[in-house]
Parts: structure tokens; sequence; C-alpha cells
């Protein structure tokens, strides 16, 4: 695994051939919004947070569209 020095990202894969490492597993995504699976699986049915579907079951989630969703579900104070 290299780290690509312009963006930050990993990067998978042999010499010249790479793909970037950039989304979470619901497993991941859950523990890093602090709430359960099934809590999660409940806003990605009611569409509340954006997810990519690959195949049949793979679900993952770009940890961008994560902070989004932290992002506003925050309460200003008064």
């Amino acid at each position: 695994m290299t780290t690509d020095t312009k963006q930050g990202n990993q990067m998978c894969g042999g010499e010249g051939v790479g793909f970037r490492i950039r989304n979470n597993t619901a497993k991941e995504a859950a523990a890093y919004l602090g709430i359960t699976l099934r809590e999660l699986k409940g806003l990605r049915a009611r569409k509340a947070l954006p997810f990519y579907r690959i195949g049949h079951r793979t679900v993952t989630y770009n940890p961008k569209d994560l902070d989004a969703f932290l992002e506003n579900c925050r309460v200003e104070a008064a």
C-alpha cells in the first residue's frame, strides 16, 4: 500500500496500477457516527444518508458523506 502524496489517499495495487481506498463498510460507518448498525440501516432505508450499493449485498459509505451528515445533525448553541 502506498500513499498518493498529492491528495494523501492510500493506494492499493502494484507499481503504476492502483485504486484509492475511500469508502467505509457499514460497520466502520456506524462506529464513526457513533450509532448501531441497526440505526445505520434505518438511515439508509429512509435515504437520509447517501451510500453506494455494489452488487446485491455490499454497501459502502463515503467519508465525506458521513461528515456532511454529522454537520447537518449539529445544533448551534444559543
